[in-house]
């Protein structure tokens, strides 16, 4: 049977195996003051979640760590700073140029 993505949580898993993680809240001025619900396994993992939501243009606007509150079960409450780092990649290319003739004599 192949993968599916949940229509509740949006993880990707088998339909006969299944379980949704339990459902933590956070809490960021960009949503206003009201909690807003993720699923996460944890509150190290909601924390994470809230990153790829709010940085899903990949506008690296999490590269200030941002403070957000998670709450669970609607009485432990943890605040996390939350930040993103920028990958840099490199493109190297040898550029190959012809000598002139005096140099070519000089070595």
């Amino acid at each position: 049977m192949p993968f599916y993505k949940c229509p509740i949580c949006n993880q990707y898993d088998f339909p006969d195996t299944h379980k949704c993680p339990p459902i933590y809240y956070f809490k960021h001025p960009h949503w206003g003051d009201e909690f807003q619900k993720i699923h996460a396994s944890s509150f190290e993992n909601a924390a994470e979640e809230f990153a790829k939501i709010y940085n899903e243009d990949g506008d690296y606007y999490l590269m200030d760590n941002e403070e957000i509150v998670i709450i669970s079960n609607g009485k432990i409450e943890k605040t996390f700073k939350v930040s993103a780092r920028q990958s840099i990649e490199y493109d190297i290319k040898e550029i190959i140029k012809e000598l002139p003739d005096e140099k070519k004599k000089e070595i």
